[in-house]
């Protein structure tokens, strides 16, 4: 009855601040804090706008946990779709997740398939949550789990072959996407978020830095903002790959591969 009358009241006041999703917040709230106190310091938070899932510190991928926090890309169900996208097309023996982040990615296909994993980030911060995410989704046990903290627009050249699948989630958001951001997505680190003018300059930079390890690979994945598909498919194909394109469940074309 406790918890009841405490979740009314959370809701209450997160429906007052104009929380979109005050129901579920206040549910998620109240199981996943201990105390009233604290309770009340997390409702002030999420009302001046951060993330709830930052004020939580974990939350679900593809059904697994994930720790988060200040300097890492919070994980979203749209995301779930490169995952899904992989595996209906590949047995992965190893997956090279690129700009990691959380590790969401590459984790929850290594989760998925039994195979190896090599993550790379490059924040700091961001690889803290990485490691912290192996370790919590028992992985750090097994062979063929690595971690890099390193720029893959500068790290030395990789060697791929037809067993190995790369998937990116890069930043890819434009000028126009920054400047309209919710207020909660402010919280997110920008180096994660931010594609330049057009939110395509990581994507003009990667595919010619890795266009040879890329057409080694036995597939190639990668998230997309609206309206990038085609440019992307369009890159890819200059570097020699056959791109396909999935929409999400709005309809937005938001995954874009290639497999051999």
């Amino acid at each position: 009855m406790m918890n009841e009358r405490v979740q009314q009241i959370v809701e209450k006041k997160l429906r007052q601040s104009n929380i979109e999703n005050a129901v579920q917040e206040a549910r998620w709230i109240v199981k996943y804090v201990p105390d009233v106190p604290q309770i009340n310091e997390v409702v002030q938070r999420r009302i001046n706008g951060e993330p709830l899932q930052y004020l939580l510190g974990e939350w679900e991928f593809y059904g697994y946990p994930f720790k988060v926090g200040k300097g890492v890309l919070i994980p979203r169900p749209e995301t779930e779709l490169l995952v899904d996208v992989v595996l209906e097309h590949r047995a992965c023996s190893i997956v090279i997740d690129l700009c990691a982040g959380s590790g969401c990615v590459g984790i929850a296909l290594a989760k998925e398939t039994g195979g190896g994993l090599l993550a790379i980030e490059k924040s700091e911060k961001a690889y803290y949550y990485l490691e912290q995410n192996i370790a919590l989704n028992n992985l750090e046990p097994k062979k063929h789990i690595r971690t890099a903290c390193s720029d893959v627009l500068k790290c030395g050249h990789f060697k791929l072959n037809d067993e190995m699948t790369v998937v990116i989630n890069p930043p890819y958001l434009s000028k126009e996407d920054i400047l309209n951001l919710q207020k909660e997505v402010r919280h997110e680190p920008t180096m994660a978020l931010f594609g330049g003018e057009d939110g395509l300059d990581f994507y003009r930079k990667f595919f010619e830095m890795w266009k040879n390890p890329l057409n080694g690979a036995g597939m190639f994945a990668c998230e997309v903002g609206d309206s990038q598909a085609a440019a992307v498919c369009e890159m890819m194909k200059n570097i020699g790959l056959s791109p396909h394109i999935k929409k999400d469940y709005n309809g937005i074309d938001r995954v874009v591969y290639s497999v051999k």
